[in-house]
Formats: C-alpha cells, structure tokens, sequence
C-alpha cells in the first residue's frame, strides 16, 4: 500500500480549498440566467450613433466550457456588440477583497472605429464593469482600464481572466454623476455587473463626449466592436462570478505541495 504523506494530504488540501474558492455562481447550463445584451449603432431611423434597447442575452446549450454560454454576434459598424450584464444583480454578495473571474471566448476577429486614435492602442478589449444605480439619475459606475482588460483579438480557443477588485485597476465612467459615491463603496452595494466591448483607449474625454469620441457620420468612435473581415464576430461567456483573491502564501504553499510530491514519486521510481 502506498504511504500517504504529509505533503500529499497538503496537496490534496489546498487542491480542494481552490477548487471550493472558484465555484462560480453563472453557468449558463440551461438558459442565460437573466443576462442581458446591449449593441451600440445606429438604429432605423436615428440620425447618429445611440444604444439599442436592452435584450436578453443569447445563450447556446452547446460550445462552452463546458456546455451552456451566452454570447453576442456582430458584422457593421449600424449594430455593433457592446455589453453582455446581469441588472439588479448584487447576488455576489460584498464583493471587498475579491476578483471577478471568467472563461471567455473570441473569435479574434474585432475592430472598432477607433482606429488607433485618441489614444487608443488599435486593440479591441472586453473591460469588466461593476455599477449601482443610486437615484435621481446617478450612477456610481466603474470599467476596468486597458492594462487590466481582456484583449479579445489575443484569445487561444476559450481561456479564464480574473481582475482584482482593487480601485488602481478601474477608471469611473465620466457621463455619471456618483455624488460622495467612490469605489469602495460600489464593492458593498452594486446593481449591474458585466463586461463591455470597448476600444483601447483610456483618456476620459474620448469616453465623455470630448474630443476623439465622435467620427465622421456622428459615429461613437471608441464604443462596441464588430467584425474586421466581413464575417461574423462573436464573443461568449461562460463561468462568471467573484472568487476570493488567491493569497501568495497558499499559492506558495501549494507549490510547495506540488514540489513535495514531486520528489515523492522520483524516490518511489
């Protein structure tokens, strides 16, 4: 029979500690589970660049990781992908001292209208989002800045980003008024939750109206993506939800663990 030893019940341990740490609460298994989609166009009828009215997320029963997944599919630049959230959702709970975590999926064929101008880098990202809506048409509203966002044109097949709920890593969207709201605040007591596809650029006046954010045609310049080469653009989610932040003692622990057992089976050999 083969000893069990100290470093295989540590192993075993943190192994099952992870495990228990990243159950995440959307699965999308068997429908959307209240997600929601937004484009970013022109509308029939509209003269300039607006946002189209919330609709349920597409979701697939097939093709994530594993199983169910919500996505959106975009071509020109009249209705391009935009947001995919849940709206009136705190089910996270306090969200202080944790990251938000999720596969996500792209089939790495996304520009926007950017065009690598007003400081945008010529790359497409999906930025987290996290808002309250706080009354009298205020919002206290944050996106994750460049640095911290997911690159969609740079995934390989479906792949799992997380952001620390740090505030370095987050700008505050400019067109909301929070009042004395700020980001710790926003961890305890948040509505929507999501991610938006959004240029590469983080210089709040392309974002609030300034300069760089309109283009020819009254076209939004840095919001929501669509496809580069005529065929269909789609991103997917799969497996969202908040996990707490790992901390560098277990992981170190827990490499440890790895090493020990490592050597284990070299001696048994």
């Amino acid at each position: 029979m083969q000893k069990i030893t100290k470093t295989m019940l540590a192993v075993g341990f943190f192994v099952g500690l992870s495990s228990n740490a990243l159950a995440l609460p959307y699965s999308y298994t068997t429908n959307n589970e209240g997600w929601s989609q937004t484009y970013v166009g022109r509308p029939s009828g509209a003269t300039y660049d607006t946002l189209y009215p919330n609709t349920a997320a597409n979701w697939s029963a097939t093709g994530g990781n594993t199983d169910g997944n919500i996505y959106q599919n975009a071509n020109g630049i009249i209705q391009r992908a935009y947001w995919m959230g849940s709206v009136g959702d705190n089910s996270q709970g306090d969200l202080t001292g944790k990251q938000l975590q999720t596969d996500i999926f792209s089939t790495n064929n996304w520009q926007t209208l950017a065009n690598g101008s007003g400081g945008d880098d010529g790359n497409v990202y999906a930025r987290w989002v996290i808002a309250n809506d706080i009354g009298n048409g205020k919002y206290n509203m944050f996106i994750s800045n460049r640095e911290s966002s997911i690159d969609i044109n740079e995934l390989t097949g479906w792949e799992t980003h997380s952001i620390s709920l740090s505030a370095e890593n987050f700008i505050r969207w400019p067109n909301f008024d929070a009042g004395s709201q700020d980001f710790a605040n926003l961890l305890t007591n948040y509505d929507q939750i999501g991610l938006y596809i959004f240029s590469g650029t983080d210089v709040i006046a392309n974002i609030n109206g300034g300069t760089g954010t309109w283009g020819t045609g009254s076209t939004l310049l840095h919001y929501g993506g669509y496809s580069k080469d005529g065929n269909t653009a789609t991103w997917a989610l799969d497996n969202f939800g908040a996990a707490p932040v790992p901390e560098p003692a277990t992981m170190l622990l827990f490499g440890s663990g790895l090493a020990g057992l490592a050597a284990f089976r070299r001696r048994r050999k």
